[in-house]
């Protein structure tokens, strides 16, 4: 499988799933832990890059996006939505109800509340898509 991650990035970041420490995965594969924690540092760094890359193809690929924060009430949501979509001339195929259950699936939402910042899309075919990674240049 093709993939921006090493190798032995790769292996790195199975054992840290595994619960070993840094440490003890340098003794296992015979380096530092230095080494072992920039390579992970190293691993981290490019899979945020490969989110927010898939964050901005979801924006291009999009007719409208609106980024909601921590915080946020799931009753102010919609309202933003369709705000957003008069202001780009965009029908959204929804009612305030059928936003709110689909955030209620499957957005970071308890009680009513945004518990993480998150981006809510209306995709080409006029599906709600939810994504948790923000780009903050593009917008």
């Amino acid at each position: 499988m093709k993939s921006f991650l090493t190798e032995q990035q790769i292996r790195i970041l199975r054992l840290r799933a595994k619960g070993l420490k840094q440490s003890e995965i340098a003794e296992l594969l015979g380096t530092t832990r230095a080494n072992v924690s920039i390579l992970e540092h190293r691993a981290l760094e490019k899979i945020e890059k490969a989110k927010n890359t898939l964050l901005l193809w979801e924006q291009i690929n999009s007719k409208i996006s609106v980024d909601i924060k921590k915080g946020e009430d799931i009753f102010d949501i919609p309202q933003k939505l369709f705000k957003k979509a008069d202001d780009m001339k965009v029908h959204v195929p929804y009612s305030t109800a059928e936003i709110i259950a689909f955030l209620v699936e499957h957005a970071p939402i308890d009680d009513r509340i945004a518990k993480r910042d998150f981006t809510l899309f209306l995709d080409n075919q006029d599906k709600l898509k939810v994504s948790e990674w923000l780009l903050e240049e593009f917008d």
